[in-house]
């Protein structure tokens, strides 16, 4: 009788947890669907023509930046080794040559001409608002810390892009940050990278952790996915495993 209460009770479990994981997939492929159709529109302005192009001829004062006030949501395309940091306001720095942006409402398209996303030697500096929610689209990015020790709590998504947060030279600090990586991306966090929650969704993606500071860690991933924490982070972490996708 007493086995069968607790069979009873690991079978509850079981359910509750399957319920809890389709929850998880549910939402993360719904935001997956809603920043596609974000990127997708904006996108679509590039391809017409409706952008502006950033040439460091047409501005006397160079080093200048262009602000983009209650800008919420920034997508980054086709962009090889970003600077990013973060203040109050967007702003794209006006002498990077070869920077198309487009302005949708709250939304922010930011994307780079043929000659960078070549691979060429331009490295643009972009700065995002603290609690923006960023969609990282075939590049590569170093967040930085900015001018001020505000600790953001930026939603940063990923897909087949690569994102090192780099506390080399000054700590860098989040509050709560959310980050969902998908289609072969990889995350970093360096050493003097803080955070106090750090939610983590990998679905064919990489997550590396060397030596930076973590309060709470919460971790669904898939089969496909790697993860590489510091062994105090491990122990603490809350890892939930979902099916491939």
């Amino acid at each position: 009788m007493k086995n069968s209460k607790n069979n009873k009770s690991i079978n509850q479990e079981d359910i509750v947890m399957k319920k809890s994981n389709k929850l998880l997939l549910a939402g993360f492929i719904l935001g997956l669907l809603l920043l596609s159709a974000i990127h997708i529109a904006l996108y679509a302005k590039y391809k017409n023509g409706n952008y502006t192009i950033y040439n460091p001829a047409d501005h006397q004062e160079t080093g200048s930046a262009e602000s983009f006030p209650q800008v919420n949501f920034v997508s980054i395309r086709n962009i090889p080794g970003a600077f990013i940091n973060f203040s109050n306001t967007a702003q794209v720095i006006k002498d990077e040559a070869g920077i198309v942006y487009i302005r949708k409402g709250d939304n922010l398209l930011i994307s780079a001409m043929d000659s960078v996303g070549r691979g060429g030697t331009d490295r643009p500096r972009l700065t995002l608002p603290y609690n923006a929610t960023v969609h990282l689209f075939n590049s590569s990015v170093s967040f930085q810390k900015g001018q001020s020790d505000t600790a953001g709590n930026p939603v940063v998504y990923l897909h087949n892009a690569q994102a090192i947060f780099s506390g080399a030279n000054t700590p860098l600090r989040f509050g709560h940050i959310r980050i969902i990586a998908s289609g072969n991306s990889g995350v970093t966090f360096d050493q003097n990278s803080y955070a106090d929650h750090l939610e983590l969704i990998l679905s064919n993606s990489s997550f590396g952790d060397s030596g930076s500071e973590f309060g709470q860690i919460s971790i669904v991933t898939d089969s496909l996915s790697h993860i590489a924490l510091q062994s105090k982070h491990l122990i603490k972490a809350k890892i939930n495993t979902i099916p491939p996708r």
